[in-house]
């Protein structure tokens, strides 16, 4: 038998397998913006078309890399930076973002990672994906594994998610059996070495293959379908996540997830709620807010509000109205933006995004504005009254982080007065910790960041089970700090506030909704369903001549607000800065899934991005070892035989010669005897080696003497050299 000698495949053979591979991968990126938050998956998908053309082209190494790692540069300027691709100004801040979350890496804090960082290292997997692809498609010419593993993966979805996979489901079967059927065709034509077919694709062989799996398609498709035999286990599982059982050993009984207005006990674990609020239609995403409370009881929250509410005019609301509450007139940039709310479950009040200018409802609603909490409640004759819609211009701060450090300790009497205020009987560690972490910072916006940053680095954790409520002793914030240390955003966002407070830095708690689970965009405006889940609360910070500033502390959740980058003073713990345009700029796809605040670890869809791509590394990694298991399992044969001797190791060793020669495809015919075998393994490799190494196998085996007189030099080369020979 003549050795087996490889041929390049041919332009339209290789066209056509890198299309439906790529087509193949192309389905774990279909669902990625229902099941998470990501709005932008054409950036990933034109970025992996591009890294498969690239491939096709068989370009030299040292030109292909710098190409798709040039790609791969500007998908990140794509999703994150305005600027133009050749101007260089957003590489400092790229490389500092990578640096700070390479330390949060190191600390295993995953779910601390920046959204830049996020995506790289999700482009980062894409191209690796890509790289197999190549291997599997070209070299092995195996790619039924990872069809299993995407059919797999979509059916899941399709299970636990709100992602539909009935047509997915039937394109990934009909792409994979076509190229599974292709590969399969050219391995039997090289295999056999046939040569009808003269190096061209086997388009003759294609047309029966192709009708054969298109009608078992359209049959499978169109066929009745039985009913399910089994309950859907979604039900069954959500029942476990709602019991009414209390938690053993807290002592606390669920509380029920969604918006109150009863704050004065917060505590305690709760059960989640997915019930659809309102829907929101508006061009970028962004917090809900409702109210703001003042005063802190060491158990919750209450409002020390004594002012009358202002009626607003609908069609021009006043810049001032709204000043105590949100931002003082010039403090910072506006981007003037509109919104559409539709409410689901009614209430006598609407959710503000910004600085609201107009209103618009019916004609016969009023709208009444408490200048101290923010709340603006709707009143139609004088009675409470609930709309179903509504719309308005409202216009959401950029804030420049130079002006907020600069912005110094000069407070209006009504700031200081409401909102530095603390309990007497508050514990003299919160105010001590607080003191520690500021200590060394010289301006209110360093020491917020320091704030907002301390529970990340000091691994506070995120948790909604098992969390209990303060004793009638205890102290709220205090027994999250020194002895639960992990809760919900009601912990995080309270505890902020209270050490903000304890060393002079004016800071309110403020209750809304984040901006819920993505549904569809139509031209430029995207919606947004808002279900109870997404109920939260977070801090805003006072700072003079500019206003109230949104933070957020809870872990698992990223600031939405966008700030004006500025270089980071070197004793400040702040996180990398969001660059300047929202518009190009707000957290992006491989940003951990937020639609769930007050469970962030658990979206609507029961699947987060962070999840995905962990899951999709953990596959990866598992499909690198076995599909490189050749080459590492050669090597490593090579390096621990070297170093044995002794008794029984030849004969170890021509096993393991054995296993290697069929691994890579010499499969030996249950009818051959090891002679026979051996010369058809010589003949494969152009050898005669094998030969001789199984004339003295067959010694030792039939002549019972020691095996340390066959593991010597010159056995132990030839045995090398045949596994150095093994391809493919």
């Amino acid at each position: 038998m003549q050795a087996f000698k490889e041929k390049r495949p041919s332009a339209l053979y290789s066209l056509v397998l890198y299309f439906l591979g790529f087509m193949l991968l192309w389905e774990w990126l279909r669902p990625l913006n229902q099941i998470s938050s990501t709005e932008d998956t054409h950036v990933f998908v034109v970025f992996t078309a591009f890294l498969f053309l690239i491939t096709y082209f068989q370009l030299p190494l040292w030109i292909s890399f710098p190409i798709k790692f040039v790609a791969l540069l500007y998908a990140l300027h794509s999703l994150y930076y305005p600027d133009l691709f050749l101007s260089f100004q957003w590489v400092p801040h790229l490389l500092g973002d990578i640096q700070a979350n390479i330390a949060m890496i190191w600390s295993r804090s995953w779910t601390e990672l920046s959204s830049i960082t996020r995506s790289l290292l999700f482009l980062v997997l894409l191209w690796l994906v890509s790289y197999l692809m190549n291997y599997w498609l070209m070299q092995t010419k195996r790619i039924f594994l990872f069809l299993f593993m995407t059919v797999f993966y979509i059916t899941v979805l399709d299970t636990f998610t709100p992602y539909d996979a009935k047509v997915a489901i039937v394109r990934t079967v009909f792409i994979g059996l076509i190229l599974v059927g292709i590969l399969r065709i050219m391995k039997i034509v090289e295999k056999e070495g046939f040569s009808l077919m003269k190096g061209r694709f086997p388009v003759m062989w294609m047309v029966p293959l192709t009708v054969v799996i298109a009608l078992s398609s359209t049959l499978g498709l169109l066929a009745p379908k039985a009913s399910p035999q089994w309950p859907d286990p979604v039900p069954f599982l959500s029942a476990l996540n709602n019991s009414d059982e209390d938690i053993p050993g807290n002592g606390n009984s669920f509380g029920r997830i969604g918006y109150g207005t009863n704050d004065s006990r917060l505590g305690g674990p709760f059960k989640f709620n997915y019930d659809e609020v309102f829907t929101a239609k508006v061009k970028e995403r962004h917090y809900w807010r409702v109210e703001t409370k003042d005063t802190y009881t060491g158990k919750g929250w209450e409002s020390s509000e004594r002012d009358q509410p202002l009626f607003l005019n609908r069609d021009h609301v006043e810049y001032n109205a709204l000043g105590s509450n949100l931002i003082e007139p010039g403090g910072a940039e506006m981007e003037k933006q509109k919104a559409s709310i539709k409410m689901t479950k009614r209430y006598p009040f609407i959710v503000s995004p910004g600085v609201i200018t107009s209103l618009r409802a019916r004609e016969d609603v009023n709208f009444l504005m408490h200048p101290q909490t923010g709340k603006i409640n709707t009143f139609s004759q004088n009675r409470s009254t609930e709309l179903k819609s509504y719309q308005m211009d409202y216009e959401l701060p950029q804030y420049d982080e130079k002006r907020l450090r600069e912005s110094g300790g000069d407070y209006p009497r009504y700031v200081s007065g409401l909102y530095l205020q603390l309990p007497a009987e508050l514990p003299k560690r919160v105010k001590q910790l607080a003191a520690k972490v500021t200590g060394k910072l010289d301006n209110p916006y360093d020491k917020a960041k320091a704030v907002e940053n301390y529970f990340a680095l000091n691994n506070f954790g995120y948790d909604t089970v098992n969390v209990r409520a303060p004793e009638k002793n205890e102290d709220y914030v205090d027994q999250f700090l020194f002895n639960a240390q992990k809760g919900y955003c009601d912990n995080f966002s309270s505890a902020m506030v209270v050490m903000l407070r304890s060393v002079g830095i004016p800071a309110r708690w403020v209750k809304g909704f984040t901006y819920g689970e993505y549904q569809e965009t139509n031209k430029e405006y995207k919606t947004y369903k808002i279900t109870n889940a997404n109920a939260h609360s977070w801090p805003e910070v006072y700072f003079s001549g500019v206003g109230w500033v949104p933070f957020e502390p809870t872990r698992g959740f990223s600031n939405p607000s966008s700030f004006e980058e500025e270089i980071q003073s070197a004793a400040a713990p702040a996180a990398p800065a969001v660059p300047k345009d929202k518009k190009k700029n707000e957290m992006k796809p491989e940003q951990k899934e937020q639609g769930s605040d007050k469970a962030a670890k658990k979206s609507d869809s029961g699947v987060n991005i962070a999840g995905f791509v962990t899951l999709f590394l953990v596959l990866a990694a598992v499909l690198i070892v076995v599909l490189f298991r050749k080459k590492w399992l050669r090597q490593y044969y090579i390096w621990k035989f070297r170093r044995q001797k002794g008794t029984g190791t030849f004969a170890k060793a021509y096993h393991r010669l054995l296993y290697l020669t069929q691994l890579y495809g010499l499969k030996r015919d249950p009818a051959f005897t090891l002679r026979e075998y051996a010369a058809y393994v010589d003949r494969s490799l152009d050898t005669k080696d094998m030969k001789v190494l199984t004339s003295a196998y067959e010694s030792l085996q039939y002549g019972r003497r020691d095996s340390t007189d066959y593991w010597n030099d010159t056995n132990r080369k030839l045995w090398e050299n045949l596994i150095k020979r093994l391809r493919g």
